[in-house]
């Protein structure tokens, strides 16, 4: 993991670094470790932001080419040197590139509407893979074979919320060891007390191709005497806005969580 995050609740989170603007979504509930970016409670409106970069990018391409061609016409000449065209071509075809990423850029409106239904689906995705937890016994008595059949149901509701190409994702991104001693209550996934959960992290950014990264964290619900809630496994996936599907999910462990962890072989 790239850096080290404490989240609220104290849960020591080893989260992904990953530079992108801000975006206010003021419906989506904050999750554990995420922060009001401007310290303040108040996102200023960064779409804007970024059109306004772009805008400059834009602008200073332009004066610059203005220059060059200023520049190589002076004095009465009527061409400019092989050296100075290419820089206008390239200045050019910046312009060109700017303005393209300019009109890709989702309305405010939008990115933010985008941004509250992203956090919807991935607390469903997070509840659903939460039901994986209790087949742990089961996993274990079968040396990590899981029951498909018993599976199927979450896996079918897992299904809408992923592009088609997913593969083992839906599979469980995660499971306990130890909760292979826990009773299996009254058979109902939700009821199982589980020795951890996995926990949907509040998106804040829109990238310029309308895809909106999320995380989810799977934390320990025991943690020893004194100790914080670790964070044993994550997954993040791409929010598509125009599509409502997650893509290109990737999994993980942590060192500890590793060390914890029920196998599950692949299918």
């Amino acid at each position: 993991m790239a850096s080290t995050k404490i989240g609220q609740s104290g849960v020591q989170a080893d989260k992904p670094v990953r530079k992108t603007r801000f975006v206010a979504a003021p419906d989506a509930g904050a999750a554990p470790g995420d922060a009001d970016p401007t310290g303040d409670g108040n996102v200023p409106g960064a779409l804007m932001s970024r059109r306004a970069a772009i805008g400059g990018v834009c602008t200073g391409a332009a004066a610059l080419l203005c220059f060059l061609v200023g520049a190589g016409l002076s004095g009465g000449e009527a061409t400019v040197s092989q050296d100075k065209a290419q820089q206008i071509v390239s200045l050019r075809e910046q312009i060109r590139t700017a303005e393209v990423r300019t009109d890709a850029l989702p309305e405010a409106k939008d990115a933010d509407r985008a941004l509250v239904t992203a956090q919807g689906a991935a607390e469903q995705i997070a509840r659903l893979q939460n039901e994986y937890r209790y087949l742990t016994p089961s996993v274990a008595d079968s040396g990590g074979t899981l029951d498909q059949a018993a599976a199927e149901p979450t896996r079918r509701n897992l299904t809408p919320y992923f592009a088609p190409d997913v593969g083992t994702t839906l599979q469980p991104w995660y499971l306990l060891a130890a909760d292979k001693d826990v009773a299996a209550g009254n058979e109902i996934p939700m009821s199982f007390d589980s020795g951890f959960k996995w926990v949907a992290q509040r998106p804040y950014s829109v990238e310029v191709d309308g895809t909106i990264r999320v995380t989810w964290l799977a934390v320990q619900t025991r943690p020893a005497a004194g100790q914080a809630p670790a964070v044993l496994a994550w997954a993040r996936a791409d929010y598509d806005m125009t599509r409502k599907s997650f893509s290109g999910v990737q999994t993980g462990t942590t060192t500890t969580g590793e060390a914890l962890r029920q196998e599950v072989k692949a299918p």
